[in-house]
């Protein structure tokens, strides 16, 4: 039986990852909800992405039964209260980066999850490259000796996105970019 997925916010973040879930098997993975702010947005991504049920509610795609996990593309100050609606409605999230804009809202949001039995992964696309999981395998099997440094260095054009330099919008060196390095 495939994951059914519910897409929380209609904005480009979770336009580019609804196209890349569509390269999946649909025995696998179907997106059958979308949510936003306003059903109008809803409607029209749902259309662009061929999804069947649309909301204009997040609160409404939590009340649905069908829904195995969510994906939750809202911008990064709304990650608490969104991830905590989805939790707390006993759904699995995949929570875009970064999880929480301080470790107080973190632990809210990882105490939820467990109290409600729930899947929480925070979605960082760094996480899974080849290059990452093998660094990651050197490191642990003590391969390169003692870690005392790391120097890394991540940079992507980004003028168009006006929160990227907002830091009350989780914009700004770490919070945006510097977290892939920190994978």
């Amino acid at each position: 039986m495939a994951t059914r997925w519910g897409i929380c916010s209609s904005g480009r973040i979770s336009h580019d990852f609804t196209v890349a879930l569509k390269t999946l098997p649909p025995e696998d993975h179907q997106v059958v909800a979308v949510a936003a702010r306003e059903l109008e947005d809803a409607q029209e991504f749902a259309t662009k992405h061929s999804i069947s049920r649309v909301y204009g509610s997040y609160e409404e795609l939590a009340r649905d039964p069908d829904i195995d996990v969510v994906y939750i593309g809202v911008i990064h100050p709304y990650h608490l209260s969104t991830c905590l609606l989805f939790t707390n409605a006993k759904k699995n999230v995949l929570c875009e980066k970064p999880l929480a804009m301080n470790t107080k809202k973190m632990k809210e949001i990882l105490s939820s999850a467990k109290r409600n039995d729930v899947f929480l992964m925070e979605a960082v696309w760094t996480r899974f490259f080849p290059a990452s999981v093998e660094i990651r395998r050197l490191v642990d099997q003590g391969e390169v000796g003692e870690v005392k440094m790391v120097r890394s260095e991540f940079g992507v054009p980004i003028p168009h996105v006006p929160r990227s330099g907002q830091k009350e919008l989780g914009g700004g060196a770490i919070l945006d970019i510097g977290i892939y390095c920190l994978q």
